[in-house]
């Protein structure tokens, strides 16, 4: 065969299997109500969770402060406070959401295998679940033991086991409701808006919890006198 016989047959095959406008958008309708349901079992979960994952940054405030008051005394403001600062944020993470493992896991569950005609939203979505169930399970850090290597040092070299840990937290850090609500929005039915709104609702108060959690950071930050 020459090549333009190749070339109109392969175009012909690819419009045989490719599908119809019509069971796209049903792939499509059916997939975001799939996640609809998913993401308000989850959110749902996390906030009746948020007070518990409050009162978990409280101890872990009060466990550094214990365990490594003025760890870095007289430390610099440099870059390597900024890595050890957000070592922090992160241990904050960590402990912030340990309360959600299983409902983050049965999220990733259910969506990690949607698909839709838009190829960025299938991505987000993928992505989106995959980044959760990462930092649901990602190790604590030894901040107290990072600090004190680095004290350790003069304050001249950050600890291998800091820059590890910002490297793959950073990667995976996510915020809650990332998938834009306009990607969804085409393939949406009005019987879903109710579920929607309280979705939104709980993500809100999430949110606020987030903004909340800058004063015991800060706290945490001027037991171990830490400039970031």
């Amino acid at each position: 065969m020459g090549k333009a016989s190749i070339s109109i047959l392969a175009t012909a095959l690819a419009v045989a299997l490719a599908p119809t406008p019509a069971l796209a958008r049903s792939g499509d309708v059916a997939a975001t109500k799939a996640y609809i349901q998913a993401d308000y079992a989850l959110v749902h979960t996390a906030r009746i969770n948020m007070r518990t994952g409050e009162a978990a940054l409280e101890t872990l405030r009060q466990t550094l402060s214990a365990e490594c008051p003025g760890a870095a005394a007289a430390s610099p403001e440099n870059e390597a406070a900024e890595h050890l600062s957000k070592e922090v944020i992160g241990a904050m993470s960590i402990v912030f959401i340990r309360s959600d493992v299983q409902a983050v896991a049965s999220f990733a569950n259910a969506v990690e295998r949607l698909h839709w005609s838009n190829h960025k939203l299938t991505h987000k979505v993928v992505s989106y679940a995959s980044k959760l169930q990462a930092l649901a399970t990602l190790a604590m850090p030894d901040v107290c033991g990072d600090l004190k290597a680095w004290a350790a040092s003069g304050y001249k070299t950050q600890p291998p086991s800091t820059t590890q840990f910002d490297r793959y937290f950073t990667a995976e850090d996510v915020g809650i409701g990332e998938v834009p609500a306009r990607l969804l929005a085409p393939y949406e039915h009005s019987a879903e808006r109710a579920l929607l709104r309280r979705t939104t609702q709980f993500e809100n108060e999430l949110v606020d919890a987030e903004a909340r959690a800058v004063e015991p950071w800060s706290k945490i930050l001027d037991a171990l006198k830490l400039q970031p």
